[in-house]
């Protein structure tokens, strides 16, 4: 890869939501590579992104919470896009549907340590939706003075 890419991270699913333990993505490890399926939804910048970093369960039979982080390429085959989401607001940002069929991910493309997605996850989760929060009382408090205001 060169030049600049757009990213994404693939977590949220149809039925899960950001329930991580719901999560039914997954990966079965092969000799020199993984096999990557499931489907992700409300992906922020999935239709454009040249990199997704895909959550999935890597040892789901043992433990819900064994996840791995997956660095999938546009062009990968098995990789496809779904449907551009409609949405309210942020317009801008496209938001996705993304699949994984028989996605074969080459070892070198597993980010961080095979096992450690959930923690590498949770760390950031609880900062984003603290932003998030902070963004849409920002922006309901603007509705509320502008209405006020007529």
């Amino acid at each position: 890869m060169s030049g600049e890419s757009v990213l994404a991270i693939a977590m949220t699913e149809p039925d899960a939501g950001s329930d991580l333990a719901g999560m039914r993505a997954s990966a079965v490890e092969k000799d020199d590579h993984w096999v990557l399926n499931g489907s992700k939804t409300f992906i922020s910048n999935g239709i454009n992104a040249d990199i997704v970093i895909v959550a999935a369960k890597t040892d789901p039979d043992n433990n819900p919470h064994h996840m791995t982080l997956f660095i999938v390429e546009r062009g990968m085959p098995g990789f496809e896009r779904g449907r551009n989401l409609k949405k309210m607001g942020m317009k801008a940002q496209d938001t996705a549907e993304l699949f994984f069929n028989d996605v074969k991910v080459p070892k070198a493309n597993v980010l961080g340590e095979p096992g450690a997605g959930v923690i590498y996850l949770m760390k950031g989760l609880a900062e984003a939706r603290l932003l998030g929060a902070v963004g849409y009382l920002a922006s309901a408090r603007v509705s509320f003075d502008l209405t006020l205001a007529m």
